[in-house]
């Protein structure tokens, strides 16, 4: 027989019976592998973005969520596309359909890469408890990626853990022919002299050219480098190899000397291995291997032996599993993950001094009776956790039951996780001062300086002379780890019917979570139905549950209070003072407002109700969309004041609360070609997103800053509120087009993305306080008018061909083509200015 008539019995006997292939005869001829699949079809609520758009995209960062910017139903946290810290490599945070940035589910390889322990953390890199952190542990390179899937509404039963939505990004699995190997290199490249800063006001503008620091980044060099090899050594094996390193070196002004600058380096690290095992058409394994590496340099300005470091470091190891039978198939899925975030700090202790000529006398611009700081802020930290996960999905062939068919799918799932919060040296803040008198300072003591000083209290006051001086207050924070566990446990049942021209999805999904101890049942429903039996039209509803997560921080946040005390010593230096005395230190324990309570906590969760219209005519894809989301028992942190001796209210702790967390209702459009078109000699394909969100839901994080116990309220229109009352008032309508060219017969692409937000109000610190009755000051919100946001972005690529299968490719990305001017605000109300135009190139070699 002919190799053409033996592929095509090959073809026609590659139908299913009851999922189990038709064996047939080896044939003596080899043939070249012929893969066939099926389009995918996204379904209402899920979207998977195939590779050629992933690396086609403008996406500056090269990061998942930068270019989900793309996605109608998502929306960016406020402190996103920041001019000042546009050369940062950290992720942004997004919300789906309104839910809170910190509880989505973000799988890399079937991986759970979410953050369980503390996706918020605090406020600022200085906190003496925590550090700043987001809900991806796992930031990979983008230019790794064969396939991202994104579902932002009716979710399936097999996915649980997310009040927002599901994230799912793959590597590429090899498909070349047996014993070759194939890959490619690429490297990135920008600086800031490839882009423009439009300055907010004055201030804004002072920061950048003068005082540039770590938020206000007017200096940097952005590259990057990636890479992966494949290809199948066999029949049965084949592997992916993928490694990526993107840097950012930026410099900021020390404080020191005129123009002298701190090098500061921001460093990203993606390296992974999946090997793929075939041993026949009914089994399939994978076993990988992956290691993600986040890690940034701090300095604060004016402050000597400042540096810090901190770190994101995660390692995933993982084998899946797949293996059809006759009347059903089975997946099991087995990860182990280990994520750590730590800081670490040049100088593990802060001291104050009074400037001193000659000996304290560090910055150029402090005099007689100003102070001056050495040390780092915080501590060292090390946040850890560790995750040992199991699921199993097992498919049904589909059955008929009279005029219905059948769908089957059920499974289980299992989570054991640990959390470790580790302080390892004692952190000590020295802020008082004495005068040395006529004593001399005891050997050793490094906090006693004998330098001649002038002092004062305050500028209205006369100088005092000091004939040198001592620290004699100082707050600790002592050495500790604690440890916390949580296991999770989940069982879904599902059954896809179809009648008709009707289709639906029952599911149900009941999940325990130690941390709550309770038992949560999600049901899940999905209702289709085409009118004309085919694409033409179809309605969709939906009715779902989804229940977050109980982070492992609320079981430790008590705890690490704990270890806060005062150092003091006499106000009189005492020349007996020695090492063996400790220096005449003293350790009590602080009875520090700041305390932290235990509670119960239930599981947060969201009802979700779906409505859609979806139509294919005449290769158009349109899809008309609104998500209701009620959002229950969401997590927030909560402080409880009580009247001290004076009667004045103070904080008496603080502790988690499940609160009422609001609803949103998210309005889209989207409209998109199902095939490119032609145009002369190039192909066209557009996409339009339009959304509108109405959103009353709670603002900001369910932490605030544990050093500032008063913050949490402000003044505003005659009303004492909480700053995280304040509604949501962002942009409320967003227009999204991209439109993709390609040559033919020319190898270019070129792709445009335009972004308009509408104006909105929003509420901002006005920099004015306002006063209490008791003297407590609180900060003054007023509301301001933002105008719209417009950007437009475009990426261009020129394939060369050098030979058979090997090709260079150079690529030209800008965003913010026009340099539109836009500002915004943050959460904390400080008005901003993001990203003007930005250029990057890249190259590519292809083999």
């Amino acid at each position: 027989m002919t190799p053409l008539a033996l592929s095509s019995i090959a073809i026609s006997s590659s139908q299913v019976s009851y999922g189990y292939p038709v064996e047939i005869p080896e044939a003596q001829v080899k043939l070249t592998p012929i893969v066939i699949e099926a389009a995918t079809t996204d379904e209402v609520g899920q979207i998977i973005y195939q590779e050629e758009q992933i690396k086609n995209a403008a996406n500056a960062k090269r990061s998942i969520t930068d270019f989900l910017k793309r996605h109608t139903n998502i929306q960016f946290d406020r402190n996103s596309g920041k001019a000042g810290e546009q050369a940062s490599l950290a992720v942004d945070k997004i919300s789906i359909n309104g839910a809170p940035s910190f509880d989505n589910l973000f799988l890399i390889n079937g991986v759970n890469t979410s953050n369980l322990f503390d996706p918020i953390g605090e406020q600022a890199d200085s906190n003496y408890q925590g550090m700043p952190a987001n809900s991806q542990t796992a930031n990979i390179n983008t230019d790794l990626l064969c396939e991202l899937e994104v579902i932002d509404s009716n979710a399936s039963v097999e996915h649980g853990q997310f009040l927002g939505g599901v994230i799912s990004a793959k590597t590429c699995a090899p498909r070349s022919r047996i014993g070759e190997i194939h890959g490619q290199l690429s490297f990135d490249y920008t600086n800031d002299s490839w882009a423009r800063f439009n300055y907010l006001n004055t201030d804004e503008r002072e920061h950048f050219e003068k005082n540039q620091d770590m938020t206000h980044q007017r200096e940097y060099t952005t590259q990057g480098l990636s890479g992966n090899l494949y290809g199948r050594l066999n029949e049965e094996w084949s592997f992916n190899l993928s490694a990526a390193n993107r840097q950012s070196r930026i410099p900021v002004m020390s404080g020191f000397a005129e123009g002298d600058k701190i090098p500061t380096l921001q460093n990203n690290d993606s390296l992974g291995l999946t090997a793929f095992f075939n041993p026949n058409k009914n089994h399939n394994f994978q076993f990988g291997l992956e290691h993600y590496d986040y890690n940034k340099d701090g300095y604060y300005n004016n402050v000597i032996h400042s540096d810090y470091q901190t770190e994101t470091l995660t390692n995933t190891a993982f084998i899946q599993a797949k293996h059809l039978f006759e009347n059903f198939q089975i997946e099991h899925h087995l990860h182990y993950r280990t994520t750590k975030l730590e800081r670490q700090l040049k100088q593990n202790s802060s001291v104050s001094w009074y400037y001193a000529k000659g000996s304290k006398d560090w910055r150029p611009d402090v005099t007689d009776g100003d102070s001056l700081t050495i040390g780092g802020f915080g501590g060292d930290l090390i946040n850890k956790q560790d995750s040992l996960s199991y699921q199993f999905t097992t498919k049904l062939n589909a059955f008929d039951i009279g005029d219905t068919r059948h769908q089957f799918k059920f499974g289980g799932s299992y989570q054991h996780h640990t959390g470790h919060w580790e302080r390892p040296h004692d952190m000590v803040l020295y802020t008082t001062r004495s005068d040395l008198g006529t004593a001399k300072c005891a050997s050793g003591d490094s906090l006693c300086d004998e330098a001649n000083l002038l002092y004062r209290p305050n500028k209205k006051t006369a100088f005092t002379e000091w004939q040198g001086q001592f620290s004699r207050y100082g707050t600790i924070y002592g050495a500790a780890q604690y440890m916390a566990r949580q296991d999770q446990s989940a069982f879904f049942i599902e059954d896809d019917i179809s009648w008709k021209t009707l289709r639906a999805r029952f599911g149900l999904r009941a999940d325990y979570d130690s941390l709550a101890s309770n038992i949560n049942i999600a049901p899940r429903l999905s209702l289709h139905y085409k009118p004309f039996s085919n694409d033409v039209l179809q309605f969709t509803g939906g009715l779902n549950r989804y229940y977050g997560n109980t982070f492992l921080i609320s079981e430790l946040d008590e705890k690490i209070w704990r270890h806060q005390g005062t150092l003091s010593r006499a106000n009189q230096y005492d020349p007996n003072w020695s090492q063996s005395n400790n220096y005449g230190w003293s350790l009590s324990q602080s009875n520090s407002t700041a305390g932290v309570r235990a509670t119960d906590l239930d599981t947060p969760y969201s009802d979700e109700r779906v409505f859609a219209i979806h139509s294919e005519w005449n290769d158009f894809d349109i899809e008309l969309k609104w998500v209701n989301r009620e959002f229950n028992n969401i997590l927030r942190e909560t402080r409880v004041f009580k009247l001290n001796d004076n009667h004045v209210e103070v904080l008496d702790y603080r502790t988690f609360h499940n609160v009422d967390g609001g609803e949103a209702n998210t309005y889209s459009l989207n409209i998109g070609h199902a095939k490119p078109f032609q145009l002369f000699n190039t192909t066209h394909q557009f996409n339009l997103g339009l959304s509108y969100i109405k959103n009353n839901t709670l603002r900001g994080d369910y932490k605030d800053a544990d050093n500032n116990t008063r913050d949490e309220y402000i003044y505003y229109q005659g009303n004492i509120l909480r700053k995280s009352m304040l509604p949501t008032k962002d942009s409320p309508f967003s227009a999204r087009l991209s439109w993709d060219i390609q040559g033919l017969n020319h190898p270019f692409r070129m792709s445009h993305f335009f972004n308009f937000r509408s104006q909105y109000r929003n509420y901002v610190d006005t920099d004015e306080t306002h006063t209490l009755m008791t003297g407590t000051e609180m900060p003054v919100y007023a509301q301001k008018d933002f105008a719209s946001h417009f950007t437009w972005d475009i990426r261009t690529t020129y394939q060369w061909k050098l030979a058979q299968n090997k090709a260079l490719i150079f690529g030209l990305t800008s965003t913010n083509v026009l340099n539109k001017k836009n500002y915004t605000v943050t959460e904390n109300g400080e008005a901003y200015s993001r990203e003007g135009r930005r250029i990057f190139a890249d190259l590519t070699y292809k083999f």
